[in-house]
């Protein structure tokens, strides 16, 4: 019988030494558990920090979606009256060009009627000193007239011939 109380007792001191293991292991899984615990709290509180920054940050990028559409309708609503306002420009150039190129023919054609008429003036002239020429070399005298014809000559001539070479001139 004592030896059956000392197996009892051996088995009671295994059975508290067992005991005292398991508590030592509950306080180790408790300290992991409050530990795991902390880290869940820790965890939670940064995804709640990350989702309102993410919220915050959604929130700033619908924002700017919105302020960068109405910049580009308002953009776009420019460039469609720019280039309205371009092709306006470009009509009125070209018809300003038109009126221009217009212009310059008519001007052109005349200062070549112009011409043309100067032309024939000067060879009317001509041949109106020839005619006077030849009808003063007919008159009688006009061998004296043909001696101060020469004189009148070196000062301008007679008076026939400066108005015949000023209409000339003109």
């Amino acid at each position: 019988m004592l030896q059956d109380l000392d197996q009892l007792a051996a088995r009671i001191g295994q059975l508290v030494q067992r005991t005292h293991q398991l508590q030592a292991e509950r306080d180790a899984l408790r300290a992991r558990l409050r530990h795991a615990e902390d880290d869940a709290q820790t965890l939670r509180e940064r995804r709640t920090a990350a989702e309102a920054q993410a919220q915050e940050l959604q929130a700033r990028l619908d924002n700017f979606d919105n302020e960068t559409g109405a910049q580009l309708a308002q953009a776009q609503a420019t460039e469609a009256a720019l280039r309205a306002e371009l092709e306006q420009h470009l009509q009125t150039r070209q018809a300003l060009e038109a009126q221009f190129a217009a212009r310059e023919q008519e001007w052109q054609a005349r200062l070549n009627a112009r011409d043309t008429d100067v032309q024939r003036l000067r060879v009317a002239a001509a041949a109106a000193r020839e005619r006077i020429d030849a009808v003063l070399a007919r008159l009688p005298g006009a061998a004296a007239a043909s001696l101060d014809a020469g004189l009148a000559g070196a000062s301008g001539g007679t008076a026939a011939t400066r108005e015949i070479s000023a209409e000339g001139q003109h």
